[in-house]
């Protein structure tokens, strides 16, 4: 079964169209792939939700069910300490994770991360492929 790092921007995504719509979430729930995370990786998402602007969009009670799913069933991984960096420097967190998590996708829907054609190689040659939403649904 394939493994994937899913970074913030899908998370909140998947957050704010709630999991039941979300093809990503359902696939996981069908057991189609293992969700990687990091304990960091699940604070940023916590605090970032918690943000005003969210509020209005993310019910409490929905990222709550999520955070919960993702203790009880998702791998958590240490973040790795030697990875390639990106650009966006907000970004290493999810890489550092991906890489300690490879062989793995990691699913993003930030340029940052895969418009930046030596990051992909970089992480490619590490077993992490960077690949948007769609492209791992596809896989699957």
């Amino acid at each position: 079964m394939p493994s994937a790092v899913i970074d913030l921007t899908e998370m909140v995504r998947m957050a704010m169209r709630r999991p039941e719509r979300s093809r990503l979430f359902q696939a996981w729930e069908k057991q189609s792939f293992t969700w990687v995370m990091s304990e960091p990786m699940l604070d940023e998402f916590i605090e970032v939700t918690d943000r005003h602007k969210f509020r209005r969009l993310i019910r409490p009670f929905v990222r709550d069910a999520i955070v919960e799913a993702l203790w009880a069933r998702a791998r958590v991984v240490e973040p790795a300490l030697k990875f390639p960096h990106c650009r966006d420097p907000k970004d290493d967190g999810v890489i550092a994770t991906a890489v300690a998590a490879r062989p793995c996708y990691l699913v993003t829907a930030d340029r940052d991360l895969y418009d930046d054609a030596d990051l992909v190689a970089a992480l490619r040659d590490m077993e992490v492929h960077v690949v948007r939403a769609g492209e791992f649904l596809d896989t699957l």
